[in-house]
């Protein structure tokens, strides 16, 4: 069997970091067979796009106008599966994680262990995250971990790989952000969630105005509506 891995990075006006972020990642992974990078571009206005094509991506995706994260993620799982992804690993454009972490990402996956690798960025200790979004990520990880019983690290990490099975099972509902919902979404359809550590750069923009607690509010607002997503079995 062709083991594929498919790196998927949704990205938003990322012309200054894209190139970087997808020549740093590994060509050839222990396990994998083919390796390939998809981008979406969440409408940006400058030329993400182009500089992703010019430098490796395997397939661009591009949204006419800004979406948001949510839907580029969506998007970007569910292009990868039609691509015939085995294992998608999704990372961020901003280069803030190390992509030579991603076979780290994979192994539990590869050996049965886990349908999902989530990363801890070990947000307390990081000196150069603004405060706001420091505690916002400390609550809404507190928040996760009541709702699904589980001690997870880092719910906000974007750094994460996906088995097919459970990309096949992930139905992003939320308008803005997909890491708080797709956890709640595992941990119902009982998906193996697996942490592992991770580098956590900083960023050479300026950080965004922090939403989590807005995001995980309307998630615990909905639990009838992710109960609801019906588990795929193919």
């Amino acid at each position: 069997m062709v083991m594929k891995l498919i790196v998927m990075i949704p990205a938003y006006n990322e012309a200054d970091n894209i190139a970087e972020v997808i020549k740093s990642i590994p060509k050839k992974f222990q396990g994998i067979d083919q390796v390939e990078v998809l981008v979406v571009d969440d409408g940006s206005t400058d030329a993400t796009a182009e500089i992703a094509r010019q430098n490796g991506a395997n397939h661009v995706f591009r949204h006419k106008m800004n979406l948001g994260l949510a839907y580029a993620f969506a998007l970007g799982l569910q292009k990868s599966l039609d691509l015939g992804a085995d294992i998608i690993v999704n990372t961020d454009a901003d280069n803030q994680y190390d992509q030579s972490e991603i076979q780290g990402l994979i192994d539990p996956i590869l050996s049965g262990e886990a349908d999902i690798v989530n990363t801890n960025r070990q947000v307390r200790s990081l000196d150069h995250m603004p405060f706001g979004n420091k505690y916002g990520n400390l609550i809404g990880t507190w928040v996760v971990n009541r709702l699904i019983k589980q001690d997870i690290k880092d719910a906000s990490s974007g750094f994460r790989a996906y088995s097919r099975f459970a990309a096949q099972n992930l139905h992003v509902l939320s308008n803005h952000t997909y890491t708080h919902e797709t956890l709640i979404q595992a941990d119902m359809k009982h998906l193996k969630i697996v942490t592992i550590p991770c580098v956590f750069r900083q960023t050479k923009r300026k950080s965004k105005k922090s939403r989590l607690i807005g995001n995980i509010l309307g998630i615990s607002k909905n639990p009838v509506l992710r109960l609801s997503v019906p588990m795929s079995l193919t």
